[in-house]
């Protein structure tokens, strides 16, 4: 059997996906179970980008930095990573959603779910988006989000991979409609900002609760979709990613996003051959190799099985067929 037969095998069904009535409201509540999948993973900067989370001063906008592990670092927060991959999932549901009905989205969610879904603020509570990054309906029904992010950290310290508002590079906006640009242009014109350089990587750790492989495979391939949006602030123009995912595993990580740091500090990123014994990967992968040795998992119930390397994009190869099955199991709800 195959390494992705076998994390097939120990997921829950796409069939616990389907809606049920709760109180004459359609609710996506996911049957519990103790299962778990970790992703993990590197986030590479392809552009300025700016994690902002604090409110900032009315014409400056800095970097979210932390002292950590001796060096000053940005701060990539969880709820941001979150934020931007929730609205790139829903997305893609819509998308996958067009290609597969003949009603358009619009028709297919108010059918199956009773309403059109919006993030943030028009949640329908009953679709997979709901299910699965969780949901509020005020003076309603909720779901808990099955998605656990973790907050991040630059590898490289500051002083190297943040712009400064001191430095001849730094960015500054200024809006010049109608402006007399015979009058000298005067400072609170403008709007200045650090950014994160690009190259600057960020490890990241999710798990996915009570997981489909569905779930997975949607996730996976929404990071992609979020990395060519962007995060952060000003995502129009900035905050683009690579991302490499180095694991896929059904058991807890028995590591930290701070041992991540240290690792890729002490240049673990690097080829080394054939990887983790006891887990077939193709002769010749690269970059996640060394520290993919490192990636220890434990499992609720059972041995982890955990995939690296190809077997990640065979992950993704089981998106459209996985979802034909939670549209086969919303047809089929409530007969």
């Amino acid at each position: 059997m195959s390494g992705i037969e076998k994390f097939s095998e120990a997921l829950a069904s796409v069939q616990t996906l389907a809606p049920r009535v709760v109180n004459k409201n359609k609710v996506a509540q996911a049957i519990y179970t103790r299962q778990v999948v970790t992703v993990v993973g590197v986030k590479t900067a392809t552009s300025r980008f700016l994690p902002v989370s604090h409110a900032g001063y009315s014409n400056e906008t800095y970097v979210d930095k932390l002292d950590l592990l001796d060096k000053t670092r940005a701060e990539f927060i969880g709820r941001k990573l979150k934020g931007a991959e929730r609205r790139a999932h829903m997305t893609l549901f819509r998308q996958m959603t067009e290609a597969e009905t003949n009603n358009g989205w619009r028709g297919f969610f108010s059918d199956k779910f009773g309403r059109e879904c919006a993030i943030p603020d028009g949640l329908c509570i009953a679709c997979w988006n709901c299910s699965l990054f969780g949901g509020l309906q005020a003076g309603g029904v909720a779901t808990f989000s099955r998605v656990r992010y973790f907050d991040t950290f630059s590898v490289e310290d500051g002083v190297e991979c943040i712009q400064t508002d001191e430095a001849p590079e730094q960015m500054a906006i200024g809006n010049t409609v109608g402006e007399d640009l015979s009058v000298e242009r005067g400072e609170a014109s403008f709007h200045r900002y650090e950014y994160v350089k690009a190259g600057t990587r960020f490890p990241f750790i999710t798990i996915i609760e009570s997981p489909t492989l569905l779930d997975v495979a949607g996730y996976v391939a929404a990071v992609k979709l979020a990395d060519q949006h962007g995060y952060g602030k000003y995502s129009a123009n900035h905050g683009k990613f690579s991302t490499e995912f180095l694991a896929v595993s059904t058991g807890y990580p028995q590591f930290s996003v701070l041992d991540m740091l240290t690792w890729l500090e002490n240049g673990e990123q690097e080829e080394t051959g054939n990887g983790n014994p006891g887990n077939e990967r193709a002769e010749g992968t690269t970059t996640e190799n060394k520290i993919a040795d490192k990636l220890k998992f434990e499992a609720a119930v059972g041995e982890p099985v955990s995939l690296f390397g190809s077997e990640i994009t065979e992950i993704r190869k089981e998106l459209d067929k996985e979802f034909k099955s939670y549209l086969n199991a919303l047809n089929n709800a409530g007969k």
